[in-house]
């Protein structure tokens, strides 16, 4: 059964995988495809913010009844396109300006004319023309199949085609545009020239804020998730009986009354299994670099609020809170022996001691794989939501059934609809523990509907989530492709600077 489930999902990412290999993926920019770009729109632009007159001209799309064509020759592929679609399109693409353009102009912008033909020749390729004739015709894009993703979009970007032409069909090759940062939630240089201290602030938010700006911040962020990671395995290691220690608590008297009917004061001593201290000293340690961190984050963050309401920041919080909660209870002198009186306070105490791997979450900020894979998960709510109330109509469906064919059975651990579910879940999900088996004939028919219906209903939404991940990974990709890009042109233009100074 096991297998036969690895082989599906197996073939499911398969799938996803293939439906993926024409999809766009980050086009790694090279000297020699700088060498070969045509700029003929920038000297489309240039002229258009010259404004010169003489170099446009009245454009009709008919002329004596007769209609109007705009004789190209792409590649070696003549075209011929009717000025008035042209005109109808959109007025900023490439053609809509070329048009506009007298003949002398127009020769200055397109790469060579054809005086036989009367048609202005431009070095594209003819294959990917055929999308940008087919937009002129129809109004929509349409990729061939034939053609990379990367130049497809490349070539429509030159015509300068909007990417919303594009049809419905072929929209899976335009990468998602990455949500913005809202205006008042930017933070750039001159965010912090009316702040308080701004330029100590500004650099301290650059250090903690931007690993990258310098090595130094680097080696920060690395070792705060050295003591993330210190943290949680002191955490785990504590719990190992063989790394505590026995700790004697307080003695305490207590009342015996004896067999003769004697009452007595009886001195104990309870024993107490802790952790070792050299995993609470090494806890402190850990504990005073992240509330010196985030004390310090807090104090160069431009806006407080926002700050703290972030959720990494909360999870920040949540990872020192429980530690001094912890260091206040004892302060005020109610120790562990007191807390096992007080039920609620011993509660309250345990919850605060499990929150503390709650900063195993810190590594997100640090780990761009645990950044994916929430930003797959936040993708996929749909999905996930749809998963969900399926599983659980599915539960409580299966579960009411079992519950009647099975409540007269002796030893039946089927004893009430809500103790069903565990059952009910256990077997949907696949997991199969096998400690509540149904024992009826019609209660196993139910149990096979049961696990039938829980592999359609996890089967169906993994496709969807692994696409989901492989756009992601991709926008990923691409977003720091570009950054690299910037990076490169940017120092290709201070070195030219350098250069003529």
């Amino acid at each position: 059964m096991k297998m036969a489930q690895a082989r599906v999902t197996g073939n499911m990412i398969s799938g996803a995988a293939q439906q993926h290999k024409k999809r766009l993926v980050p086009l790694r920019r090279t000297d020699a495809m700088t060498v070969a770009e045509r700029r003929n729109y920038q000297i489309l632009d240039d002229i258009f913010r010259s404004g010169a007159s003489d170099c446009f001209q009245q454009v009709s799309s008919a002329d004596n009844g007769s209609p109007q064509f705009l004789k190209l020759n792409i590649g070696g592929t003549s075209f011929m396109i009717l000025i008035d679609a042209i005109l109808r399109a959109d007025t900023t693409t490439f053609l809509s300006r070329f048009v506009q353009l007298t003949h002398t102009a127009r020769l200055k912008v397109a790469d060579a004319y054809i005086s036989a033909d009367d048609a202005y020749y431009f070095q594209r390729s003819p294959t990917s023309f055929e999308a940008v004739f087919q937009y002129y015709a129809t109004g929509v894009v349409h990729r061939p199949s034939e053609i990379c993703p990367a130049s497809f979009l490349s070539e429509l970007d030159f015509w300068r085609i909007s990417h919303q032409h594009v049809g419905s069909c072929c929209a899976d090759i335009i990468p998602q545009k990455r949500e913005e940062e809202k205006e008042e939630e930017k933070v750039d240089d001159t965010t912090f020239d009316k702040l308080m201290c701004g330029k100590l602030r500004r650099r301290m938010w650059t250090f903690l804020e931007r690993p990258g700006s310098s090595m130094q911040a680097k080696a920060f962020e690395l070792s705060s998730t050295l003591f993330v990671a210190i943290s949680v395995m002191g955490l785990s290691f504590g719990t190992i009986p063989d790394f505590q220690v026995t700790h004697l608590m307080p003695p305490h008297n207590e009342t015996v009354v004896l067999p003769n009917g004697t009452v007595t004061v009886v001195q104990k001593v309870e024993q107490m299994r802790v952790e070792h201290p050299a995993f609470v000293f090494t806890e402190r340690i850990c504990i005073a670099f992240f509330t010196v961190e985030y004390c310090l984050r807090f104090f160069a963050a431009p806006r407080k609020l926002r700050f703290a309401l972030k959720p990494l920041n909360l999870v920040d919080l949540l990872a020192i809170v429980p530690f001094y909660l912890e260091l206040l209870l004892t302060l005020c002198g109610v120790d562990d022996r007191k807390l096992r009186d007080l039920r609620w306070a011993f509660l309250v105490v345990r919850i605060l001691r499990v929150l503390r791997v709650i900063r195993i979450i810190k590594l997100g900020r640090f780990s761009s794989g645990l950044q994916t894979f929430g930003m797959t998960l936040q993708r996929s709510q749909k999905q996930l939501q749809m998963m969900t109330i399926v599983l659980l109509t599915g539960v409580v469906f299966f579960s009411t059934m079992i519950y009647f064919l099975e409540k007269d059975e002796e030893g039946t651990p089927f004893t009430s609809i809500p103790a069903a579910y565990w059952w009910c879940i256990v077997t949907m999900t696949t997991v199969g523990y096998g400690d509540a088996v149904p024992a009826t004939t019609m209660g196993k028919i139910i149990a096979s509907a049961a696990i039938m219906c829980g592999v359609l209903v996890l089967a169906l939404p993994i496709t969807i989530i692994v696409d989901n991940f492989i756009k992601v990974a991709q926008d990923e990709q691409q977003a720091e492709q570009q950054k690299n890009d910037q990076q490169s042109e940017q120092l290709a233009l201070e070195a030219m600077l350098n250069a003529h100074d």
